[in-house]
């Protein structure tokens, strides 16, 4: 456990160095073709990777060279079972109910979407969108801030941001830490 954090704590340093390090260049002096492929690249990358069941899992196999979970293999399996056709006609399947027509409450609401492809492609299109939106913002407010920080004659206002930045890498990883540890000593108060 504390080769764990060790390796966090480091990991969080990095990316504290690097997230400071490219504050420094202004977004607005990207090339264009690299904004774009940022924005679109990752908003079909997370659409993917939350409307086609497997492909978490494939992906993960494919960075870290470990299989997924039993969940997730058993996710990449559609049949019937996995969208809960039961015996149900097949207008039910991913509603959680029956084939008497009852709302079956022993699943839990992320397996019906994740069983349901209307949902699952909605849900997928919902965060897309948001994703997208992020980026766009992200590039607005790097200029903005830029802009705010001369208004008030803040000398080198990049370098200001930059350190900004990596003191949020820092702060929120110590936060999440804090949060971690109270959260572990709640399940361990509880199991006894």
């Amino acid at each position: 456990m504390a080769e764990t954090k060790m390796t966090s704590m480091n990991t969080v340093w990095i990316q504290a160095i690097a997230g400071g390090a490219f504050t420094l260049i202004p977004a607005r002096k990207y090339p264009a073709w690299l904004r774009h492929t940022l924005t679109w690249g990752s908003t079909a990358g997370i659409f993917t990777v939350m409307a086609v069941p497997g492909v978490a899992s494939k992906l993960q196999e494919l960075t870290t060279g470990k299989t997924g979970s039993e969940k997730a293999a058993a996710l990449e399996d559609v049949d019937a079972e996995t969208v809960n056709v039961h015996g149900g006609s097949v207008e039910d399947a991913g509603t959680g109910r029956t084939s008497t027509g009852k709302v079956d409450a022993s699943k839990p609401d992320f397996e019906n979407v994740v069983s349901n492809p209307v949902m699952r492609i909605g849900l997928a299109t919902a965060v897309a969108a948001c994703t997208y939106g992020v980026f766009r913002f992200s590039f607005w407010f790097d200029d903005a801030a830029e802009r705010g920080l001369r208004k008030l004659r803040v000398p080198y206002p990049r370098v200001v941001m930059g350190l900004g930045v990596a003191a949020l890498y820092v702060v929120t990883e110590k936060f999440d830490r804090k949060y971690e540890a109270r959260a572990g000593q709640s399940s361990q108060s509880d199991q006894h």
